[in-house]
């Protein structure tokens, strides 16, 4: 349906060998899906040079999982929170940073891990919010533009959703 609003029809979005979407030429886009919810979302490529989204079940990345994800300084962040939103704001992080790993990957076709960046959330009180990523090592995307990136997150009904972008021209959304 998102093809049919550019006039793209008859465009079945296959997956390449990488698991990537394959968009038409002219697009940039980026879908998720989770337990009860998928998404997806489409952009001319003369607006934007890269998309991501991502979303999830808002309290499925338990304290057990936390090392694999996150940074120490994440850790400590969470382990700052009233204990009832820790699980939720580990959540977040593991969806900003899929989001973003969705965003770079398209451009660089570098692999990264949860550790080679760092999310700091902004606004942390409501039911959305921004976000910041920050590498922590040298990372390809690096060289396109210019770092931090700065994504938006919305917890809603039972999930939480994050996206982030890469404008056309140099520089963030």
């Amino acid at each position: 349906m998102l093809l049919a609003e550019f006039g793209i029809h008859d465009f079945p979005i296959e997956v390449a060998e990488d698991r990537q979407p394959v968009w038409p030429e002219t697009l940039v886009g980026s879908i998720t899906h989770t337990t009860g919810f998928c998404a997806a979302v489409v952009a001319e490529r003369s607006r934007l040079r890269a998309v991501g989204l991502d979303s999830e079940i808002s309290d499925s990345v338990k304290a057990d999982l936390w090392p694999s994800i996150c940074t120490s300084a994440e850790i400590n962040w969470l382990r700052s929170l009233p204990e009832l939103q820790q699980t939720r704001a580990a959540t977040l992080i593991f969806s900003a940073k899929e989001a973003f790993y969705k965003c770079q990957y398209p451009l660089t076709r570098q692999f990264l891990t949860f550790r080679d960046v760092i999310v700091e959330v902004s606004g942390w009180d409501g039911p959305g919010g921004t976000y910041t990523i920050l590498p922590t090592r040298g990372i390809a995307f690096a060289e396109l533009c210019a770092l931090p990136l700065h994504g938006q997150y919305l917890f809603h009904e039972q999930f939480v959703s994050a996206g982030i972008a890469l404008a056309a021209a140099e520089g963030s959304l």
